[in-house]
């Protein structure tokens, strides 16, 4: 139907000579599917009940990442970019606050946007009480709002119980420009009964639900340090798995560790009523001395992972505008903290901005494995196995000499360079080619959310033994990227497996390293590539025929990378634009901006002739197919060549000379 109304379309003529454009209620495009992490990433959160991790970007679009390798792109029709993500994790819900002060309800199963909610003030800071469906919202006024998730109808309910300023602050003279919530911390083992909250100014308050009032204070003089320097509190995050230890990041580096009762301790609390030791709780436990100090660089994330007993462990993440200074920490925070700290400093070579720890297990017989997940300043993501950062810091508590963890980038499309032109092929489907099912196993031995690229012990790709796996697909993508790669993916379900990459290295006499990749042709049945790029570079690959008779015509991409294909390169004149190759006759055109027509004879590698229309009715070449041309009696093998002012020519394949000026709609 589609092809048959493009058609119908193109035929009608417009003031007699112009074509009639489409329009987009004619075709109804829309988003099928997306593959990999949009550009701009800027935040993400992970619901650890579903294994989803949900990545925001600047640009208002929310990606999620399931297990079973399965992707979902959300975008509401008021795309703005994101403040603040996080799940409900027990509900299948997920909100997102925009920078707009925009709540946003999304439904995960259905990927639905079920409510929005206008909220008056800057949202500085957002929390939820697990298994239920309350969160805390908290304002750049102090004040904390507390919203309902309406689990059937899924739109917020806006509840009567609210945390006001002045009585959670004790701030008599009224708020300040310090006053904002920058974190809202429900305590672990009493939920819904106490809840931690701690003000940019330094001051932390534990909250009684119940009894409306504040049952402990600390940290009021903490915004004042030794040197009488101001700073601010930015992150905090629990420090025990009781609630009764609290870690918070200051913006001059400081990083404090404080003590906070747990409510079966009732006499610290009516202590504090009775103010007989207000001076005793502005003490922190332990000061933290990691160097953020000495760069003044603000602790924009905490986190608290919990150990085997033995390496309870501190995530600790800073970076500062002013000198790009940027750091990654992990220690040891166990129960009884050793005077001699152990730390790791992890190898980053830009800040970054949120992290997460994911988990994921292939065999429900064995024990998940964790990802420590980071977002990078530039939008990409790196990936540490959690189980090398713990055993890194044990072993340097022994006083061995482990080997640092090894950092692990996700792999193309996910957040390397765009693609710029690509092409879909299918082989002829046989007896052995997999389904649905056998791609859905496979997906199953590489159980983590995202895609990486691994090397073996000895330094080479391990993709080896997938490419053995699939290479019968049925369905072959070929995309053309922005710094001059090609990558090769099974296409054959909409989760892509990536197959085999190649990217230019700039030999000599290769200027095609790093320049964008502007055409594509992949003759299936030949097994040549053919890659043009803008500096009008083409590109001949011929791979090697591994393949035999009972095999897919795919099957070549299981050969060793980089050994499995011949090279050769021609310089043209202008961006290549288009390419198409005749399998009979072995004859390449190449097509460029500049109006050219270039004839390739593949057997020799020489150019039979060049064409160029460069009047004012003919411009650059947007499109080449070889045809049979029938002129009387006789046929003529020829190339159709498309303009971009939508002309048309027939060329003599042999000598280039023009069969049809131009071509109609018959």
């Amino acid at each position: 139907m589609f092809m048959k109304k493009l058609v119908d379309l193109a035929s009608k003529k417009h003031g007699g000579s112009a074509i009639n454009g489409l329009r987009a209620e004619d075709v109804n495009p829309r988003l099928v599917f997306h593959h990999g992490v949009p550009s701009g990433a800027s935040s993400f959160a992970y619901d650890s009940i579903h294994n989803i991790l949900a990545i925001a970007t600047r640009d208002g679009r929310i990606k999620l990442f399931g297990e079973n390798n399965t992707q979902a792109l959300l975008q509401s029709d008021d795309a703005v970019p994101s403040k603040l993500l996080l799940f409900f994790e027990h509900h299948g819900t997920l909100i997102n606050i925009t920078i707009q002060n925009h709540i946003e309800v999304w439904d995960v199963d259905e990927r639905n946007l079920c409510s929005v909610h206008n909220f008056n003030e800057e949202i500085t800071s957002i929390s939820v009480i697990q298994q239920s469906p309350y969160m805390y919202l908290g304002d750049c006024h102090g004040n904390i709002t507390v919203l309902k998730v309406d689990p059937e109808l899924q739109h917020l309910i806006h509840m009567q119980y609210r945390i006001p300023y002045k009585e959670s602050h004790g701030l008599i003279t009224g708020e300040t420009s310090d006053s904002a919530v920058i974190s809202i911390l429900p305590q672990p083992m009493a939920e819904t009964k106490r809840v931690l909250v701690i003000f940019r100014d330094g001051v932390i308050v534990l909250w009684g639900v119940s009894e409306c009032e504040v049952v402990y204070m600390t940290g009021r003089d903490a915004a004042i340090s030794s040197h009488r320097e101001s700073k601010e509190a930015v992150s905090a995050c629990w420090a025990c798995s009781s609630g009764s230890k609290v870690v918070v990041g200051y913006s001059n580096g400081d990083i404090f560790l404080w003590a906070v009762p747990v409510v079966a301790d009732q006499k610290i609390s009516v202590t504090f009523n009775k103010r007989e030791s207000h001076a005793a709780s502005n003490l922190p436990l332990l000061k933290l001395n990691l160097g953020y100090k000495l760069e003044k660089a603000p602790i924009v994330s905490l986190r608290w992972v919990v150990g085997d007993g033995k390496a309870s462990r501190l995530y600790v993440n800073g970076f500062s505008e002013v000198g790009s200074f940027h750091s990654f920490q992990i220690i040891i925070l166990n129960e009884n903290t050793e005077s001699r700290m152990i730390k790791l400093v992890l190898p980053l070579t830009e800040a970054c901005l949120a992290m997460e720890m994911i988990s994921c297990c292939s065999d429900r017989n064995k024990l998940k494995q964790s990802t420590l997940v980071l977002l990078m300043k530039s939008g990409n993501l790196c990936l540490f196995d959690d189980s090398d950062i713990e055993r890194y810091l044990l072993q340097y508590q022994s006083k061995s000499c482990p080997s640092l963890p090894t950092p692990i980038r996700v792999k193309l499309p996910y957040v390397d360079s765009s693609i710029t032109v690509a092409k879909l092929y299918t082989g002829n489907p046989s007896p052995s080619s997999p389904t649905a099912e056998d791609h859905f196993q496979l997906a199953n031995k590489y159980p983590c959310l995202l895609s990486t690229d691994t090397k073996d012990k000895n330094g080479n790709h391990s993709s080896s033994a997938r490419l053995k796996e699939i290479s019968k697909t049925r369905n072959l993508y070929i995309t053309g990227h922005q710094d001059g790669a090609i990558n090769f993916w099974d296409a054959s379900c909409p989760f892509l497996l990536p197959l085999l990459s190649i990217k230019p290295q700039g030999e000599a006499g290769d200027s095609s390293a790093g320049v964008q990749v502007t055409a594509l042709f992949f003759d299936i049945y030949s097994q040549i590539l053919v890659a043009g790029d803008r500096n009008g570079l083409a590109r001949i690959m011929l791979f090697k025929e591994e393949h035999s008779a009972t095999e897919n015509i795919l099957s070549f991409l299981q050969a060793k990378q980089g050994g499995n294909y011949t090279t050769c390169c021609i310089k043209l004149d202008g961006v290549i634009q288009s390419i198409s190759l005749n399998s009979d006759t072995k004859h390449l055109a190449i097509g460029t901006s500049k109006g050219h027509v270039f004839m390739i004879d593949m057997n020799g590698n020489t150019i039979l002739y060049q064409k160029q229309f460069s009047c004012q009715a003919y411009m650059g070449i947007k499109s080449l197919q070889f045809e049979k041309y029938s002129q009387n009696i006789y046929q003529k093998n020829a190339l159709v060549v498309g303009m971009e002012d939508s002309s048309v020519l027939i060329l003599d394949e042999d000598t280039g000379n023009v069969l049809s000026p131009r071509g109609d709609s018959s």
